[in-house]
């Protein structure tokens, strides 16, 4: 099986992207929000027994498509400098023991940009950071603008990228 594994900050275009990812390779999407919303429908967001829960449905998730060797599946990600090593490094693991492939690739754009993305409709659709003031408060608790430090990244700055091209960086990247 091959990982995309899409990160970055919230408002970045990773969803927008995987969507038309999944849609050209056919591969399965499972985006950041699948796993939090279910969460946030029983322990409150953030909370340990909250990201135990999200933490172990994704890993599960990842072993069993490797395990039953699904082509292809794209996932999203919001990753926060420090504090998701540990998670990282546990999907590494379940693919890799299973004899799949992960390609890191970093979906950035400058801070401007995201504020004016975070308030577009096409992100009213799942429990996601909707205002300007949310995506600060989020901004403010930790470094989301990181690459992952043990992997190999694959850099992509869309602020001045359409959704298409954006695609077809990412296309150039895990051929």
């Amino acid at each position: 099986m091959k990982l995309i594994f899409l990160y970055g900050p919230p408002a970045s275009g990773k969803y927008t992207i995987a969507k038309v990812l999944a849609e050209k390779l056919g591969y399965k999407l499972f985006h950041n929000h699948l796993t939090v919303d279910l969460a946030k429908g029983v322990f409150d967001y953030g909370t340990k027994a909250f990201w135990e829960l999200v933490h172990k449905t994704r890993l599960d998730i990842f072993e069993k498509a490797a395990k039953e060797n699904i082509s292809g599946m794209i996932f999203t990600y919001v990753y926060e400098k420090d504090n998701d090593d540990s998670f990282v490094k546990q999907a590494l693991e379940k693919i890799n023991s299973n004899g799949g492939e992960i390609i890191f690739i970093q979906i950035y754009c400058n801070k401007k940009t995201l504020l004016k993305r975070v308030k577009e409709d096409s992100r009213k659709q799942f429990q996601k950071v909707k205002t300007e003031e949310g995506l600060l408060e989020m901004l403010s608790h930790g470094d989301l603008f990181s690459e992952i430090p043990f992997v190999e990244n694959n850099i992509i700055d869309n602020t001045n990228l359409t959704v298409e091209k954006t695609v077809q960086k990412v296309l150039t990247l895990i051929k």
